[in-house]
């Protein structure tokens, strides 16, 4: 796996925004797991492990989740570009092997597991994505916060007998522009020998925006299926290239995941979900100060539900010098009212406390 990863960026939408309802629960968890790698979930017995790390693809290029970080890959984006008389087909798929190839697009064989294989291998036979559709639909562009488990509708369609009826499909693909070509033309199979999924491919037409793969998973062979997820975001739409920008999987069999999930939230001032912390974060609380909001959402960087005092503190600690930041608040901070004032200081400091406490994970 590509050792220049950028690490620690947060992507816009990749972040989950949960309910306050559980603020409590979750912080206890969070202070119990600083530092770990596994965080606690809504649910109490489960625990969302899972990465904010982008991972670029390019021409060619894949990127491999290893969920469990036991030395076998789960699944692959794998991006690979044919030339076929002369014209470049581009195509992303996910896979859960690594027979097919861009200089061997034909082989087929969806239970074959990667190389080397260090450790049990998942069920080819149980890992699968989320369709939206009937089965031999293209994988479904989820959206951030969709519940992935055991109401979701699982397939996993590359094969050469499709339904039992000898066809060859390749389902399997978030971007087709081959779209049974390269079987056709290099493989010499007659149309009615190909069929072409249904519904999609979906992640087109995004607009840069970030979706997710629902994947279910059985790990080192123990007949137990896990749930996960993997997030999208393709920036280049005509060479099919983008990036992975996370993961995530719930390590409690049986348990659902939200898409986008990565275990609980840590404070953040990039209040507009650019990348960076600056001025423009600074103005979107300016303009919403004291409004109430979903908890982590908008310009509430340590998720009390409320754009407060303390969210100008967690920004001041992420933007430039305290110096700068201090001249940037001083002269265009809303004027507050008087009962904010008298607790204001004691707000500043529950929030520099919690700056201090929790650390972005990665």
């Amino acid at each position: 796996m590509d050792e220049s990863l950028i690490m620690n960026e947060k992507v816009s939408d990749a972040t989950p925004k949960r309910s306050p309802s559980n603020m409590e629960a979750r912080l206890a968890a969070y202070l119990a797991t600083a530092g770990g790698v596994a965080l606690l979930s809504s649910e109490a017995e489960g625990a969302v492990v899972g990465s904010t790390a982008v991972q670029p693809f390019g021409i060619n290029g894949e990127v491999s989740v290893d969920f469990n970080s036991d030395g076998q890959i789960d699944f692959q984006i794998d991006h690979d570009r044919y030339n076929l008389n002369g014209s470049n087909l581009d195509y992303l798929q996910i896979d859960k092997n690594d027979v097919s190839s861009a200089e061997n697009p034909l082989p087929i064989d969806g239970f074959a597991t990667f190389a080397p294989g260090i450790g049990a291998a998942n069920d080819g036979g149980v890992s699968s994505y989320v369709i939206e559709g009937s089965g031999g639909s293209y994988p479904a562009a989820l959206t951030n916060g969709t519940l992935i488990g055991a109401s979701s509708t699982f397939d996993w369609q590359e094969g050469d007998n499709f339904f039992g009826g000898g066809t060859t499909i390749r389902a399997n693909r978030l971007i087709d522009e081959d779209q049974t070509q390269i079987d056709q033309v290099v493989g010499g199979l007659p149309p009615e020998k190909v069929t072409l999924p249904t519904n999609g491919p979906n992640f087109l037409g995004l607009g840069g925006e970030v979706r997710y793969l629902g994947v279910k998973m059985e790990l080192n062979g123990a007949d137990l299926i896990n749930y996960g997820w993997i997030g999208i975001r393709i920036d280049n739409e005509a060479d099919a290239t983008g990036a992975v920008v996370g993961w995530g999987y719930e390590t409690e069999p049986g348990l659902d995941i939200v898409a986008g999930d990565t275990g609980p939230v840590a404070p953040s001032a990039d209040y507009n979900d650019d990348g960076k912390i600056d001025g423009a974060d600074f103005l979107l609380w300016q303009r919403t100060f004291g409004n109430s909001v979903t908890a982590f959402s908008g310009a509430d960087g340590n998720g009390n539900g409320v754009v407060d005092g303390p969210d100008l503190t967690l920004w001041k600690g992420g933007f430039g010098s305290a110096t700068v930041a201090g001249q940037v608040a001083t002269a265009v901070v809303p004027e507050p009212g008087s009962a904010l004032l008298g607790g204001l200081g004691g707000l500043l400091l529950v929030g520099r406390f919690a700056a201090q406490r929790w650390t972005r994970r990665t």
